[in-house]
Formats: C-alpha cells, structure tokens, sequence
C-alpha cells in the first residue's frame, strides 16, 4: 500500500514555504536538465505520420504557386506583382493544407484509453490562477474538482492553491471569504489562499511565485484557468500519463469549449466540438512528444518546470521586449530543449474552457496573444538548442496573426491585377485559374467536413435533431465568412499597434450586452474600409471578387451585435465524439 500523508483540513490563507529556485533561462546557450532521463521522453509518433504532416503540405503549397504563376503569365512573362503573387498564394495555401493533413491524420486516429496507475502516487497541486473573476463560480467549481479527486481508486493526493493576482481591495475580502467558507463546509479538502500584492509579470509571474515559495513540497501542479473545468478522470489520466513516463514534463488535455449563453459562445462551442476532433486529434499524433502547451488544462512535473522554464524579460521596450505574454509556448519549448518531453492526450476528455461572450471581447484577448505570439519571432532566431518542432509551433503561433498580413497583400496584388477574368473562370477552360479556386475551396472545407463526418460516426445524429445541426452548420459557416475579413483588419490593426509600441497589457475579461454607439466606435475602421471597397466595386474599379469581404466589413455592427446576443436558439453540440 501507499504511504498516504496525514491531510491538512481547512482554510490556510498563507501556505508554509518551500523554496524553490526558478532560475530565468538563458536563451543564448543551449541547456539540458541534468535530471532528464538520459533516454529522454517515450516516443508516442509514428514516423511516417510525421513525415506526411511535414512533407505533403510544402509540396500542395509548391504546386499551387507554381499553378499561380502559370495562371498569371502574360506573353511569356511573369511580372514583379504576379511573382509575389504566385509566391504569396502558395504560402497561404501552405497553412491550409496543413490543417486537412492534419484533420485526415486525426479522422482516422483512436485515444487509446489509460490504465489508472496503482502507484507510486503523485503530491499534486490544482493551481487556480485568479485575476477578478467571480469567486463563487471560480473557485467553487475547482473545489467541487477537488472534492471529486478525494474520491477511491487512485493512489494521488490532491490541494487546490488559489493564486490570486485580483486588484480590486473589495474583490479580494469575497475570495476569502468565499475560500473560507468552502473549507469550513468541506473540512475534508486541503485548500490553501494567497493574493500578491504586486502583479508581476501576469499569470507566468503569478505561477512563478507559487513554484518558488511552495512548489518543492509537490511533485506535480494541474494548472487551471479561471474559467476551466476538468473531470475527475481526466485528471487522474495525466498524473497517470506523468507516472507512466518518467521523461515527459508535461501532459496537456485538449479543453472543449463550453456553449455558454450568447450566439458567439455557442458558435465557438459548435465549431470546436463538431470541427475540432480529427484536428485536435491529428495534432496530438504528430507531434508526439514534442508537443504544445496551451497554458492551462495541463499538469506540469514541478521540479522539470522550475528548471527549465523560467522565462527571462526580453531585451527591448514593451510590447516586443519586456515580459513574454505568451508563454506557454515558450515554457513548452524550453522543456523539450532541456530534455523533457512535452505531450498532448486527446483521451483526457472531459476537459473544458469558456469563450468570450462577444466578438468585441474576442478581438481584445486576440490583441495579447498576438502581442505574445509575435514576441515568438524573436526566439525563433535568439534562442539556442530548441528542437525543430518547437520552432515550428513558435512560428505557426506568430503565422495565425501574421497571416493577415499575408491575405491582406494576396487580396491587394489580386485587385492590381485586374483580375476579374481571372478569378471567375471555371474549370476546363484552358489556363487551370478556376482549378485555382476549386483548390482553395477544398482545403478550406475539408477540415470542417471531416469533423462533421467524425462526429456523426462517433456521436450519431438522431432523426429529430438533423435539422437543428444542419441549421446550426450553416449559421455557422455564415457567420464565419463575415467575421473573417473582420478578424482580418482587426489582426492587421493589433500588429500595427504592437509595432509602434503601442502595449495590449492584460486587460480583465468584459462581461455583458455592449451598446450599439460602442460598436460603432469598435469596428469604425472595418465599416468604412468596407464602404470605400462597396464603392470601388460599384463604380467598376473593383472586381466582384472583393464582394465577399466588403460586406462582412460592411456588416461587422451588426454581426458584432448578433455575436453578442442571446444564442440559447443554436443547438449544443454534443461531446459524445470523445468517447
């Protein structure tokens, strides 16, 4: 039998100190973990998985710019915007081919289940990072988490740390009170409160601190957002997944998106639980054990992470310098540097994120991660020893954002060259242009119609429902096309900010209806970007091609305002696919 410690019962505001040492890394010099095994993490890809994810993509993406610059040629001859042109459309097409391989991958993969590991049991943490959020729900869902982990049948001993970084002086006395409250009504749960006086360095800072002063005492931290929910077994399945490899540092689950109450929620929900299974999936398979970290919903070796991952400022002033706000990614690819392998578990299922309530609040926390993910580039070519796939989830990281950019010039190079004829030309008429957008078309709907595919064949699709998901589909692809060009000028309009200096920060998350005059001030820049296009196209200067993204410019109020209404008439997708 395991040795079992003697539990600590009730509320304990301060918890006794273990220091820990969280050196900041030095990115300059490789570095490995004395402590990694010498053989390093268990191999969990297939090599020839690997090799179409990593093969098939660049060749689509060859053989599309080259079929570009063929539909392009005039007279023999390709000119400086054609070139570009070609080579643009061939990178972009990359990303999209990317995510069908990706999908086929995941459409046919199976999680095989887990064996709950005997012993030795792990001393874990659930670390509850806190930044203003309402305590009653906040904490009192990871208690009833905790609760659910007391229960038989596993050899690990859990307590939840409540990391609070809230501003708010009044805000602060209900987190513990409410703390207080649940241990003296659950003197059974090991539950432990601080809250930092000085918000430094985030959420990253947030965890640090927490490491520093008491992470020695634990083997294992489950990291949480404010907004997580996990299930007892899909919590046990990454201690287990920790137990079983003594080489991975850690384990990442693939969290749901709840459906919440507004339109854009339960699109989001829709899209990531009907779309995002062969994704998630084919991900996983892939990388292997050099996979991702997503911040949160993952469990972490503790003495691994305070060795590896402590994140240096980067040189230079904010937004670009200074404190790395995504750091995930960074933290992940610092483990697999030092010798540790980094995992994703599609099987531990039950796990689960909110989406903002709105576009407008998408947009906001869009303007961090990409003032993060840009920070990426920097690393990509300051930081020494990272593997490979690091670097690539570093740079696909900046490319979601950067992506823009590179629609924003295809669409321009496209308007310069008049492309009308071009563009609406169909199959079989000789120079392969309409082949061009068949192309497209498919690798854009692919992954979609994947995951439809998988999630009627895993979940099923009664009679009496097939109307309601058809519906649901439609509204969904709808919405997305119109949000689309939006997300696009939004994204060119943060990387503009973030390159004059302009700092995002960390702004606490918006809650509630958002005046129409708001709206209006939010997304004035879209509105008249998409007029000026209205106008061009009917005065003949513009192609029909460009239709498309001037109305969803266009509409961007008032798809803003739908985003954020009630969406209790779009269906909730089932979860049943993970079983």
């Amino acid at each position: 039998m395991t040795q079992l410690l003697r539990p600590l019962t009730g509320f304990q505001p301060v918890g006794l100190p273990a220091s820990l040492l969280m050196p900041d890394q030095n990115l300059k010099l490789p570095f490995h973990d004395p402590a990694a095994p010498a053989t390093g993490p268990r191999r969990t890809h297939a090599r020839r998985v690997r090799l179409a994810v990593l093969g098939l993509p660049p060749l689509v993406a060859l053989a599309f710019g080259l079929a570009t610059a063929q539909v392009l040629t005039v007279d023999g001859r390709l000119g400086p915007a054609e070139t570009a042109l070609a080579v643009l459309s061939g990178f972009a097409i990359y990303w999209l081919a990317l995510s069908t391989v990706t999908s086929a991958i995941g459409f046919f993969r199976r999680p095989r289940p887990q064996a709950h590991a005997a012993a030795p049991g792990l001393r874990i943490a659930i670390l509850l990072p806190m930044y203003g959020e309402d305590p009653q729900e906040t904490i009192g869902r990871a208690a009833d988490l905790l609760a659910a982990l007391k229960g038989p049948g596993h050899a690990h001993r859990f307590s939840l740390h409540v990391l609070s970084d809230t501003r708010d002086p009044r805000a602060v006395l209900t987190e513990t009170a409410t703390v207080a409250a649940i241990s003296e009504a659950r003197p059974n749960l090991v539950i432990r409160y601080r809250h930092r006086l000085k918000n430094r360095d985030y959420k990253q800072g947030n965890i640090r601190d927490w490491i520093t002063r008491q992470g020695s005492a634990y083997d294992a931290a489950l990291i949480l957002d404010a907004d997580s929910r996990m299930g007892r077994r899909t919590v046990l399945t990454l201690a287990d997944a920790l137990v079983a490899d003594p080489g991975c540092a850690l384990v990442q689950s693939l969290p749901l998106v709840d459906a919440g109450e507004t339109v854009w929620q339960r699109l989001q929900s829709f899209a990531n639980r009907v779309y995002g299974g062969p994704l998630g999936r084919g991900y996983a398979s892939w990388t292997g054990s050099d996979g991702n970290f997503m911040g949160h919903n993952a469990m972490v070796r503790v003495k691994a992470f305070a060795t590896c991952a402590g994140l240096p400022q980067l040189s230079g002033p904010r937004p670009l310098g200074g404190v790395i706000l995504s750091h995930d990614f960074v933290e992940a690819a610092l483990l697999r540097r030092a010798g540790w392998g980094v995992r994703i578990l599609p099987e531990a299922a039950d796990s689960h994120e909110e989406a903002p309530s709105s576009l407008v609040g998408h947009i906001k926390r869009d303007a961090r991660w990409c003032q993060g993910n840009l920070q990426h580039v920097r690393l990509l070519f300051g930081a020494a020893g990272l593997n490979p796939i690091s670097r690539f989830h570093l740079f696909s990281g900046a490319m979601a954002y950067l992506g823009a950019v590179v629609w924003a010039a295809i669409l321009i190079l496209w308007a310069s060259a008049g492309s009308e004829e071009v563009y609406f030309l169909t199959p079989g008429t000789g120079n392969g242009a309409g082949w061009l957008m068949v192309t497209v078309l498919a690798l854009l709907f692919a992954p979609k119609l994947m995951g439809i595919a998988d999630h009627i064949l895993r979940v099923g699709l009664p009679r009496g429902r097939r109307l309601a998901f058809a519906g649901a589909v439609l509204t969904e692809t709808l919405v997305s096309a119109l949000v689309a060009p939006v997300m696009m000028v939004q994204h060119l309009k943060i990387i503009l900010r973030a390159l004059t200096g302009v700092d995002t920060g960390w702004p606490q998350h918006g809650h509630g209806p958002i005046p129409w005059r708001d709206l209006i001030r939010f997304h004035a820049v879209e509105t008249v970007l998409g007029l000026i296009l209205l106008a061009a196209i009917i005065a003949g200067g513009l192609s029909l091609w460009a239709l498309p993204v001037a109305v969803g410019l266009v509409l961007s109020v008032p798809v803003s305002k739908l985003a954020a209404s009630d969406g209790h008439w779009i269906p909730v997708a089932s979860t049943g696919r993970l079983r």
